[in-house]
C-alpha cells in the first residue's frame, strides 16, 4: 500500500507505478524514499525536494540564491550549522528561520531547537544547496577552524596523501586540526576544478583564492583564520617535505594526494613575505592529463597541418604563448601521437609535469648545474629521433636545440612570445643566426586558452555592432553565426562559462617566411606575408569559436587583447559595416 508521500510522487509524475516498485526493491532499508530515488538518479533533486516541501507543507527554498543577512548567520555556530546539515536564512517573528534537507526527520528538528535554545520555522531545500550555502556563509572549514579555536578534535579527513618517508602526521606540532583544515582546502580545491591554490597572508587577513578556468576566485574561508597561518604553511611544508624552520628562503616540494578515485600532483611553492609565507599549490590531475590532438580544439584543417608537422623526419616547433596557455599539453598530445615502438623520445623538462610511458623523462637541476643545455648535449648521445626541451630560455639551449635538429632530430620546444611571428625575433634577439632558424624550423605555434561558454546556462542573443567591428565582421559570417552567452548558473559558479579549450595560430615556415627571416625582417612583415598565405590569427580562430556558440566576444577579447587581428583587406576578405 502507498503512503501519502508516495501517491503524491506520483500524482506529480516524479515517479510512476512500476518505478516506486523498483524503488522499493533497490533502496536500502531505512533510507527515506526521497533519498533514494535521487541517488540511483530517477529523478533530479530539485523536483523530489519540491515535492517534499509540498508533503510536509512547507516552503521550498534556494539558500545559495537568498540574501541572508550576517546577523542571523552569526546566531549560529558553524560546527552546528555543518553537523545538523542546515542553514540559518533569517527570522520571522521571534524563529529562526532554518533550511533542512529532512524535514520528515523529527528527532533532527528536536535536536536543532536544543543546541540552539530557541524556536526555529522550518522550510526545505536540497541536501547540495544546504552545503554550498554553508560554504559561502561560514567559509571553507569553518568548523575545523571553531574546533581548533575551541580545542575540539574533528574527526578524520578524506583526502588521503601518499607522503615523503620521515613525515610525522603524529607530529606533537601540528594538531590533526589543523591537518583536517588544511585537507578540506585542498579538497574543496579539487572539487571546484581549480589549478592553483593561492595563500596570501597580509596584515589584517589570510587570503585564499582558487584559479579555475584560468580566473582567480576569493574561496571562502572564515574571518578567524589569519591566527592560524602559521600553522597551515607549517601542515603544508610537512606534506611537501620541506624546512618547516626555514622562513626565510623560496622553497619548492611535491605531493601526492588521492581523492576518490583521482591521484593527484600537487606542486608547492612557498615565499617570505613582510607578513609571513605566501604558498601557491599547483594541482595537476593524473587522471585528466592526457589529451589526444582531435581534444585540443583545434579547428579541423589546422588539426591535418599539425599532423603533417608532427611527422616530419626531422626539424624544429616551437609553440608560443604566456605561462598557463597550454603549451606543455599540446606538446605531450603530441609526443603521445608519436609515441610508438620505432621512436625514440627523450625529454628535458622544468618540471616533469606528467609521466609519460614509454617517454625517456629528465628534469633539470640547476643547483648542480644540469640545465637544459647540458642536459641537450647528454640526450644526443642516446640516439634519440624525437627530443622535447621544455622551454628555450637562452642561447646555449636555442643553440644546441637548433643544432640538434640540422643533424636528424625532430625537436619540440616552448617560447615565451605573443603571437607565432615574434618567435622569429625573440630567437634572434638570443643570438641565433638567422639563416639557421629559417634551415631547422618546421613551424611557430602561437595558442591561447578560452573559456568555454557553460551548456547548463547557455542563451542565444544578439551582439552589439561595436563588438561585431571589433572583429571586422561582414554581414555573411553574422548571418551564418550563433552567437551564445551564459546567464550564469550554480554549474558554472554563476561566471557563465565551464571549462577551457585551446585556440591556435599555425606559421608554416614557407619560403616566403624563410627568406624574410634571413632578411631580418620585422615580425610585423613575416606575419603580413603570413596572412596573405593564409594564416589565421588568434583573434580570427577565436572569431570563429565565437560564430560556432563556443565562447563570447569578450572571452576572446580578454585572452587575444596582447596581439593584433591582421587588416581584414590584406587577407582579401575586406570588412563589410554591419
Amino acid at each position: 500500500m502507498k503512503s501519502p508521500f508516495e501517491k503524491l510522487l506520483v500524482a506529480d509524475g516524479i515517479v510512476d507505478e512500476a518505478m516506486l516498485a523498483q524503488l522499493r526493491s533497490e533502496g536500502p532499508n531505512g533510507t527515506p524514499l526521497h533519498e533514494v530515488l535521487v541517488r540511483l538518479g530517477h529523478a533530479s533533486a530539485d523536483k523530489v525536494y519540491r515535492c517534499l516541501a509540498k508533503f510536509c507543507e512547507l516552503r521550498f527554498v534556494v539558500p545559495s540564491k537568498m540574501d541572508i543577512p550576517a546577523n542571523v548567520v552569526a546566531k549560529v555556530p558553524a560546527r552546528f550549522a555543518t553537523h545538523y546539515r542546515f542553514v540559518p536564512i533569517g527570522e520571522n517573528n521571534g524563529a529562526l528561520m532554518i533550511a533542512v534537507g529532512d524535514p520528515l526527520n523529527s528527532q533532527l528538528l528536536d535536536d536543532i531547537r536544543l543546541v540552539l535554545k530557541r524556536r526555529i520555522e522550518v522550510v526545505v531545500a536540497t541536501p547540495d544547496e544546504i552545503e554550498r550555502a554553508t560554504k559561502v556563509l561560514y567559509g571553507v572549514g569553518a568548523e575545523t577552524v571553531e574546533r581548533i579555536l575551541s580545542e575540539t578534535e574533528p574527526s578524520a579527513a578524506a583526502l588521503n596523501l601518499d607522503l615523503t618517508a620521515g613525515t610525522n602526521l603524529a607530529d606533537d606540532s601540528l594538531e590533526a586540526s589543523i591537518i583536517k583544515f588544511v585537507n578540506e582546502l585542498l579538497v574543496e580545491a579539487i572539487r571546484s576544478a581549480a589549478t592553483d591554490v593561492h595563500l596570501e597572508p597580509f596584515e589584517d587577513q589570510l587570503r585564499v583564492r582558487y584559479r579555475i578556468d584560468g580566473i582567480l576566485h576569493q574561496a571562502p574561508t572564515p574571518p578567524n583564520i589569519r591566527g592560524l597561518h602559521a600553522a597551515i604553511v607549517s601542515r603544508i611544508k610537512i606534506m611537501a617535505n620541506l624546512n618547516i624552520a626555514e622562513r626565510r628562503l623560496p622553497q619548492d616540494g611535491k605531493i601526492l594526494a588521492t581523492l576518490a578515485d583521482g591521484q593527484y600532483d600537487l606542486r608547492v611553492s612557498v615565499l617570505p613575505t613582510p607578513h609571513g609565507e605566501t604558498v601557491n599549490i599547483r594541482i595537476l590531475s593524473r587522471s585528466s592529463m592526457f589529451l589526444t590532438l582531435e581534444q585540443l580544439g583545434m579547428l579541423s584543417d589546422d588539426l591535418q597541418l599539425f599532423n603533417t608537422f608532427i611527422h616530419r623526419p626531422h626539424g624544429m616547433i616551437l609553440v608560443t604563448g604566456p605561462t598557463g596557455s597550454g603549451k606543455t599539453t599540446t606538446l605531450y598530445a603530441a609526443l603521445s601521437k608519436l609515441n610508438k615502438l620505432e621512436h625514440k623520445i627523450i625529454t628535458i623538462e622544468d618540471p616533469i609535469e606528467y609521466q609519460l610511458k614509454g617517454v625517456t623523462q629528465m628534469q633539470v637541476l640547476p643547483q648542480i648545474g644540469f640545465d637544459f643545455s647540458n642536459a641537450l648535449r647528454s640526450m644526443l648521445r642516446h640516439d634519440p629521433d624525437i627530443m622535447l626541451v621544455g622551454e628555450v630560455r637562452d642561447y646555449e639551449t636555442a643553440e644546441m636545440a637548433i643544432r640538434s635538429s640540422l643533424t636528424g632530430h625532430l625537436v619540440f620546444s616552448t617560447l615565451h612570445t605573443n603571437d607565432a611571428a615574434g618567435s622569429i625575433i625573440r630567437l634572434t634577439d638570443m643570438g641565433v643566426e638567422p639563416y639557421l632558424i629559417a634551415s631547422t624550423m618546421i613551424a611557430a605555434i602561437a595558442q591561447r586558452l578560452v573559456r568555454a561558454i557553460c551548456e547548463e546556462c547557455a542563451e542565444d542573443f544578439q551582439p552589439e555592432p561595436e563588438l561585431l567591428r571589433e572583429f571586422h565582421a561582414t554581414t555573411a559570417q553574422v548571418r551564418a553565426a550563433r552567437f551564445r552567452r551564459g546567464r550564469g548558473c550554480d554549474a558554472c559558479r554563476n561566471t557563465g562559462y565551464r571549462g577551457r579549450f585551446a585556440i591556435y595560430e599555425f606559421l608554416p615556415f614557407t619560403h616566403a617566411v624563410k627568406d624574410l627571416t634571413v632578411r631580418r625582417a620585422p615580425s610585423t612583415e613575416i606575419k603580413r606575408k603570413a596572412v596573405e598565405g593564409g594564416l589565421r590569427t588568434l583573434r580570427q580562430v577565436g572569431w570563429q569559436r565565437v560564430c560556432e556558440g563556443r565562447t563570447t566576444f569578450e572571452e576572446v577579447l580578454r585572452v587575444t587583447g596582447d596581439v593584433d587581428i591582421a587588416d581584414p583587406t590584406e587577407a582579401g576578405n575586406a570588412a563589410v559595416p554591419v
